[in-house]
């Protein structure tokens, strides 16, 4: 099996790793924030290194489970960058959210060392990394992506190629867009629900069976009970998201609901609930 390079080991990279390693792949991590999560995947078999390049000399894959762009650009192309380490014919799968103009950079400056980029944004969250059934939006070549689908397949099972290098990201902004969306417009729901005497809980299992979304199933429960951990996406993160997607409108397209959305969960950050779950904007609104 070919051996992958893969940086970033957090909530969602973890599990990626161990299903990499458990469908066989030779997988080269680095010490990371997480020291636990390193030895559980040194023990699965993971080879750890001190540094990127290291990991990555030699290596014609690499894959990144990373928070964004800035994280992204600075690994790849930044001072001691993976762009000097990796040989030519090398392939980078980015799985970040990242900023699509950074991402069309990114690849342009990798190609000029004969390296591509795929960008793969992720959906189905921790679960489906566990499960090896994430679904990816792609953006690249055909031919990049053909190099790096045996990998894909071992952490999932959903591709999407949406067109050119970028286009993966800019679905995945959607995505994010959409659920964040989504799920404040739920709680304004069982919150004004509340307001006018109905059981919350009770309201929740009725929209299911009328006007159920992935959204209101999730986190409907949470907005009711009061009770957001464990964080799935905190608000702090929905907020970095949102902007990100904001970019990315075109000039005079006049979108309403994006802003609004990002307006309450900014909201919310600047009550201190930055960290939370971000089921709990219900706390914007007093539960008596």
């Amino acid at each position: 099996m070919e051996t992958v390079a893969f940086f970033g080991l957090g909530n969602m990279g973890e599990p990626m790793v161990a299903n990499l390693l458990a469908k066989g792949f030779a997988v080269h991590i680095v010490q990371h924030r997480r020291p636990d999560a390193v030895e559980r995947l040194r023990g699965a078999g993971a080879k750890v290194f001190p540094d990127a390049a290291a990991a990555a000399q030699g290596v014609k894959l690499v894959i990144l489970a990373l928070p964004g762009s800035a994280e992204s650009e600075a690994l790849l192309t930044g001072p001691g960058g993976l762009i000097e380490a990796l040989p030519h014919g090398a392939v980078v799968v980015d799985c970040s959210t990242g900023e699509p103009p950074v991402t069309r950079r990114q690849a342009k400056l990798l190609s000029g060392k004969g390296i591509g980029l795929v960008d793969a944004g992720l959906t189905r969250g921790v679960a489906g990394a566990k499960q090896g059934k994430l679904a990816y939006f792609m953006g690249g070549t055909e031919a990049d992506m053909a190099k790096a689908k045996p990998a894909l397949d071992a952490m999932g099972d959903t591709f999407f190629h949406m067109g050119p290098v970028g286009s993966g990201h800019e679905a995945k902004n959607l995505s994010n867009a959409l659920s964040y969306a989504t799920v404040a417009l739920a709680c304004e729901t069982l919150i004004l629900g509340r307001s006018l005497g109905l059981d919350p809980a009770r309201l929740q299992e009725a929209l299911m069976a009328g006007a159920g979304s992935k959204a209101l199933e999730a986190y409907g429960p949470r907005i009711v009970s009061g009770d957001y951990a464990p964080v799935r996406v905190s608000i702090g993160n929905a907020c970095a998201h949102l902007q990100t997607t904001e970019h990315i409108v075109p000039e005079g397209l006049g979108l309403k609901l994006l802003p609004q959305a990002l307006q309450s969960y900014r909201r919310a950050d600047g009550q201190g609930l930055g960290g939370q779950d971000i089921s709990a904007i219900a706390e914007l609104w007093p539960r008596s």
